[in-house]
């Protein structure tokens, strides 16, 4: 298995690009595509590995995990791939955040946990703005063209002579999923399980409860099998077991 990691975006997202050694054919995990650099850091890659990027599969819809979507799309025809649950969500991003700032008026800042959020809606260019006037942090919120393959709990996606079977974890969000390869011991967890944590769930559709029992179900798979998260370094589910928590 070919395996890169790109960390992009302004929250640090890892972006895995993961390909077939033989076949070539390729798929990219949870974009958050924005600049210039981060677009030629992700193709120039994928064209020095001569690379078939068909597929794009988000673990979540939160718009750090599928803001490179539309690009991707556009330039190699990658069909796009998400949980049925979040696939609504990920076209109208804006709706779920005007959702929950008006669930939540003083729903903390992203970036400084002030309680001073603004959303700027620009439903034509596809795009929100969201900010906060404490610290001046802003990131653009992008949507996704429609789903080309809604996923559900137990689906497979063939990536060359690779399977990525779909494990269900909600809590996060409520279609969130990991993607489990199990020929290649591996695992990528998007933000259910982190390294020593799990994802936030203080968002209008999480649930702590949820993602709890997502996390800890997650332990009956090897000890040997690496954890590939949507944010932070790797772990592996022996570690998680030992150390993380939230499922001990």
């Amino acid at each position: 298995m070919f395996l890169k990691r790109f960390v992009l975006g302004p929250i640090e997202t890892n972006c895995y690009l993961v390909a077939d050694e033989t076949i070539r054919d390729a798929v990219i995990i949870d974009p958050d595509i924005r600049t210039r650099q981060e677009k030629e850091e992700v193709t120039g890659e994928i064209g020095r590995q001569k690379l078939s990027l068909k597929r794009v599969i988000n673990t979540h819809h939160h718009s750090d995990h599928i803001g490179g979507n539309r690009m991707l799309k556009e330039t190699y025809g990658a069909g796009i791939l998400i949980h049925e649950l979040d696939a609504p969500v990920a076209r109208e991003p804006w709706k779920w955040w005007q959702k929950t700032m008006r669930a939540d008026p003083m729903h903390p800042c992203p970036g400084c946990g002030h309680q001073e959020n603004y959303l700027n809606v620009f439903e034509e260019e596809g795009k929100a703005v969201l900010g906060c006037k404490a610290c001046g942090f802003s990131i653009e919120i992008l949507s996704s063209p429609p789903a080309d393959r809604l996923l559900c709990h137990g689906d497979v996606i063939n990536v060359g002579r690779m399977e990525f079977r779909v494990i269900h974890t909600p809590g996060h969000t409520p279609g969130g999923m990991c993607l489990y390869v199990k020929e290649e011991k591996a695992i990528f967890t998007g933000d259910t399980l982190l390294n020593l944590s799990v994802g936030r769930t203080d968002t209008i559709d999480g649930s702590h409860e949820d993602i709890l029992k997502s996390a800890r179900s997650l332990m009956e798979l090897p000890d040997e099998t690496i954890v590939y998260p949507g944010h932070g370094d790797q772990t592996t589910i022996g570690r998680e077991k030992r150390e993380n928590p939230y499922v001990r």
